[in-house]
C-alpha cells in the first residue's frame, strides 16, 4: 500500500505530466524477485495519478481560449450563492455552440455574476434550472502566493474545468432536474421555516451541506472550538447516518424473524440499507469531494461487515485509502482527507489498545477525544497553525449529542415536513442553545494556540513520540513525548542577519503589495486591491502569509496613495494586524492619522537603510503623483518602489539628485505607458523589473512601449501575473530572484 501512494504521491509534486515518463527508469528492477512486486505498485500509482492529471487536464480550458464569449446550455447543479453583489453557481455543460473541440470538452463551469444593484430582469436561478447563457469564458489560472490556497488545484480536483462571468440570459426553464431542485426546493423551505434563528443557516449546513450563509465570524468560531466538523458534512455525519441505517436494518430483522421469514440473504437488510441511507444523504449534500471521500470510507467499512469479506478495522481502513485515493489522487495532498483518516486511526488504535478493559462510557469516550485531539496535533497545526485547546472537551459533549440529531434528522425532518409545530420549536430551540455555547466557548481567550507552521521534516522525525501520548504507559514514560510538542510550540526560525533583507511583490492582481522583511522587522508597501462590491484581496493572497507565520504586528504600513488598488486592503489589514508606523502619501491618509512620506526621511531597521525621495507635491498634484517612492538598500542589492507615479515625479527625482543606480525595480504605475520613462530607467539602469499587473488585465498594462525599453537595455523582466509573487533575496552578498510558479512548478500550474 504505501509503495502505491508513493507512486501517486510522486505524481502530485512533478512539474509536468511529461516528466512522469521517468518512471520507466525503474523497469530493470523488475528483473529483481525480491524487487518486482513493489516496482508495480509503484508504477501503478503513478500510471494511475498520471492518467487522472492528464484527464483532467484535457478538458481545461486552454489559456490561449481565455476571455472568449461563448453560448453555452447545461444544468446549474450546485445550490447557487447568492450576496447583494453577486451569484455564483455551477454549471454542468450540456452543449456549447461552436466548432472548437477545446469548448465542447468542458464539463463544469463555474459561473459568476456580479452586479452593483439588484437587477430586476434577471432570473432567479435555482439549482436544477436548465439554462442557456452567454458567458466570457476563463481558464482556471488564478493568483499564486506563498502558503496561499492553491484554487488552481482544487478547480482540477472539483473537476471544474473553467469559470466564466455571465454576460447574458438566453434561455432560461426553471426546475428540469428532479434531483438538484429538490435540494434547492427543501434549502427554501428550511430557511422560511426557521427564518431569523440560527438554525435558518445551521440546518441547511447540516443537511445539504450548504456553506453559502456561514460569515467568517462562524468560521471563527467553529475553528476556535474544533467543531467545524460537526456543520461541515463530513464523515461524522455520513456514519452517523448510516448507523441509523443499520439500526433500522436490524430492527427491521428482529421483526421478520420474529414473524418466522428466514432467509440467507435478511443479514444484509441492515447493510444494504445503511448503505442506502449513507448514499442518499451524500448525495443530498451535494456529493462534493469531502462528501465523497467519507461516502467512499463508509461503504468500504460497510463492505468488511459482509460474511464472505471478513475485513479487520485496520484492512477496512487501508482498503478505503487505496480506494480513495485511486479515485481521486489529488486527495493524498489534502488535509481534510489526511484528517479524516488519522482521526479514523486514532480510534481503531484506541480499540487495539485497549481491547478487553472495562471501562465506563463516559471514560472512553475522554480517551477516545484524547487519543483523537493528539493524532490530529500534528495535521492541525501544520495546516491551520492553530491547536484548539478546549476543543476535546467541547466535543466530548457535542459529539454525542450531535451524533443523536443527525441520527433523528430522519424522523425530525419528516415531521417538519408534516409542519408539526412543536417539533419544529424544539428543533429551533435546541440549535439555537448550541450555537449559543458555542459562541461562549469561542470568546474564551485560551481557547486556541496559535502556533507557527512547524517544519514537516521536524514533523515526521518526531512522530515516534507521539505514539508515547496514545499507548498505556506509565505517566513518566508519557513525559517523554512531550519533546514532540516543542517543534509545533516553540519552532525554530530561519532569521535574516543584520544587514539583510528579503522582499515579496505579492500576486495580487491588478494590484501592488510589496513586504519588506529585515531580521526582526516587518514593512509592507501598499495592501493590494479592494473590489468595488466590497472585500480584497488580502484575505486570500497576503493574509496567508502572515498567518503562516503567526505574525500578528507589523512594524511599518506605507500606503504610497489611496487609490483603491494600492490601500484596497487596509481595513482587511487593521482588523489583523497591530501597526506601529503608519505613512503615506495621500493628503486623505494624512489627514486620518498616517504621517506623510513627501520628508525626504531616511531611517535603518536593522542595518538595511530606508529612504523617501519625494518633496511634498503641489496641491493640484493628481493622487497618482502623491505616491511615496520609496528605496531599499543594504550593502549589495538595492529595491526601488515607486508607486503609481509618473513621468512628472520621475523627471524632478533625476534632477533632484538623489535617486541613484538599483538593482530591482517594480515598474511604476504597473508598467503603465505614463510611467518608466526611457531617461528614468537609464539613470536607475536596474538589472531586473517586476510588473504588479493582473493576468489578461483590461488596461493592457503592462504597456508594449514599456516593455520594449526593458527589453531593448538587456534588462530582466517578471510579472506577477504570470509568475506569481515574486521574492527578491538580498542575502549573503547576493541578490536573488525567484517566482512563486517556479518555486512551486505542478502539472497543474504548469499545463
Amino acid at each position: 500500500m504505501i509503495i502505491y501512494l508513493a507512486g501517486i504521491l510522486s505524481v502530485a509534486f512533478l512539474p509536468t505530466l511529461k516528466t512522469a515518463l521517468w518512471a520507466i527508469l525503474f523497469l530493470p528492477l523488475l528483473l529483481f524477485t525480491r524487487l518486482r512486486i513493489h516496482v508495480v505498485f509503484y508504477l501503478c500509482g503513478v500510471i494511475v495519478a498520471a492518467s487522472y492529471g492528464a484527464w483532467q487536464l484535457h478538458h481545461r480550458l486552454p489559456l490561449g481560449l481565455d476571455r472568449q464569449d461563448v453560448t453555452l446550455s447545461g444544468y446549474i447543479v450546485s445550490l447557487p450563492e447568492i450576496t447583494d453583489h453577486r451569484t455564483r453557481f455551477i454549471l454542468k455543460v450540456d452543449q456549447v455552440e461552436t466548432d472548437v473541440d477545446a469548448l465542447n470538452r468542458l464539463r463544469r463551469i463555474r459561473i459568476n455574476l456580479y452586479q452593483f444593484h439588484k437587477d430586476t430582469s434577471l432570473p432567479s436561478f435555482r439549482s436544477g434550472d436548465y439554462v442557456t447563457l452567454k458567458v466570457r469564458i476563463r481558464s482556471p489560472y488564478f493568483l499564486q502566493n506563498p502558503d496561499a490556497f492553491d484554487l488552481e488545484r482544487h478547480f482540477l480536483s472539483s473537476g471544474w474545468d473553467a469559470s466564466g462571468s455571465l454576460r447574458e440570459v438566453l434561455e432560461h426553464y426553471p426546475s428540469q432536474h428532479t434531483f438538484y431542485s429538490l435540494r434547492d426546493q427543501f434549502r427554501v423551505f428550511l430557511t422560511t421555516q426557521f427564518a431569523e434563528s440560527e438554525a435558518q443557516w445551521l440546518l441547511p449546513a447540516i443537511i445539504l451541506g450548504d456553506r453559502t450563509a456561514m460569515t467568517d465570524e462562524i468560521w471563527r468560531v467553529l475553528q476556535r472550538t474544533g467543531t467545524a466538523h460537526l456543520l461541515v458534512v463530513s464523515g461524522l455525519h455520513v456514519a452517523v447516518i448510516s448507523g441509523s441505517g443499520f439500526l433500522i436494518g436490524r430492527l427491521l430483522l428482529s421483526g421478520l424473524v420474529l414473524f418466522g421469514y428466514q432467509s440467507t440473504y435478511l443479514r444484509a437488510v441492515p447493510l444494504l440499507l445503511a448503505f442506502f441511507l449513507a448514499t442518499f444523504y451524500a448525495l443530498l449534500a451535494g456529493f462534493n469531494l469531502p462528501v465523497q471521500r467519507a461516502w467512499i470510507m463508509v461503504s468500504v467499512f460497510l463492505l468488511g461487515e459482509w460474511r464472505l469479506l471478513s475485513l479487520t478495522g485496520w484492512q477496512r481502513w487501508r482498503l478505503a485509502l487505496i480506494v480513495i485515493m485511486t479515485y481521486n489522487p489529488l486527495a493524498i495532498i489534502e488535509p481534510g482527507a489526511w484528517m479524516s483518516f488519522v482521526a479514523v486511526a486514532a480510534l481503531l488504535l484506541m480499540t487495539d489498545l485497549y481491547r478487553g478493559s472495562r471501562q465506563s462510557s463516559w471514560k472512553s469516550l475522554l480517551r477516545a477525544q484524547w487519543m483523537i485531539f493528539i493524532g490530529l496535533m500534528p495535521v492541525m497545526a501544520w495546516v491551520f497553525q492553530q491547536l484548539g485547546i478546549i476543543a476535546p472537551l467541547i466535543n466530548l459533549l457535542a459529539i454525542p449529542l450531535f451524533s443523536i440529531f443527525v441520527m433523528t434528522l430522519p424522523i425530525l425532518v419528516s415531521l417538519i415536513l408534516l409542519e408539526v409545530n412543536w417539533v419544529q420549536m424544539i428543533v429551533q430551540q435546541a440549535l439555537e442553545l448550541f450555537w449559543l455555547a458555542l459562541s461562549g466557548a469561542s470568546e474564551i481567550q485560551w481557547a486556541t494556540l496559535s502556533l507557527t507552521k512547524p517544519k514537516m521534516f521536524l514533523l515526521l522525525i518526531t512522530l515516534p513520540l507521539w505514539f508515547l501520548l496514545l499507548i498505556p504507559l506509565p505517566f513518566k514514560w508519557k513525559l517523554m513525548g512531550f519533546i514532540c510538542l516543542l517543534p509545533i510550540v516553540f519552532p525554530r526560525e530561519k532569521t535574516l542577519k543584520e544587514g539583510e533583507f528579503r522582499a515579496i511583490a505579492f500576486d495580487v492582481g491588478q494590484g501592488l503589495a510589496v513586504l519588506i522583511e529585515t531580521s526582526d522587522k516587518l514593512i509592507l508597501y501598499d495592501t493590494g486591491p479592494g473590489y468595488p462590491m466590497g472585500g480584497s484581496a488580502w484575505g486570500f493572497a497576503i493574509a496567508p502569509w502572515f498567518k503562516v507565520r503567526n505574525q500578528q504586528q507589523l512594524t511599518h504600513l506605507v500606503i504610497s496613495h489611496n487609490d483603491l488598488d494600492h490601500a484596497g486592503g487596509l481595513p482587511a489589514l487593521n482588523e489583523q494586524l497591530e501597526v506601529f508606523q503608519k505613512d503615506s502619501g495621500s493628503a486623505q491618509l494624512i489627514q486620518q492619522g498616517f504621517t506623510s512620506c513627501h520628508t525626504q526621511a531616511e531611517w535603518h531597521y536593522n542595518q538595511v537603510q530606508f529612504r523617501y525621495l519625494t518633496d511634498e507635491p503641489a496641491q493640484s498634484s493628481s493622487e497618482n503623483e502623491r505616491s511615496c517612492v520609496m528605496e531599499v538598500r543594504n550593502d549589495f542589492c538595492s529595491l526601488l518602489l515607486p508607486g503609481d507615479a509618473g513621468h512628472p515625479t520621475e523627471y524632478d527625482l533625476i534632477r533632484s539628485g538623489r535617486i541613484k543606480s538599483v538593482d530591482w525595480l517594480v515598474a511604476g504605475h504597473h508598467g503603465s505607458a505614463s510611467s518608466s520613462s526611457e531617461v528614468f530607467i537609464d539613470h536607475l539602469s536596474p538589472s531586473a523589473v517586476i510588473y504588479t499587473a493582473g493576468f489578461a488585465n483590461r488596461y493592457g498594462h503592462p504597456a508594449a512601449v514599456v516593455t520594449q525599453r526593458f527589453r531593448q537595455r538587456g534588462i530582466d523582466e517578471y510579472n506577477t501575473a504570470t509568475d506569481g509573487a515574486v521574492l527578491l533575496e538580498a542575502i549573503k552578498g547576493q541578490c536573488k530572484v525567484s517566482t512563486q510558479r517556479t518555486r512551486k512548478r505542478r502539472y497543474w500550474t504548469n499545463g
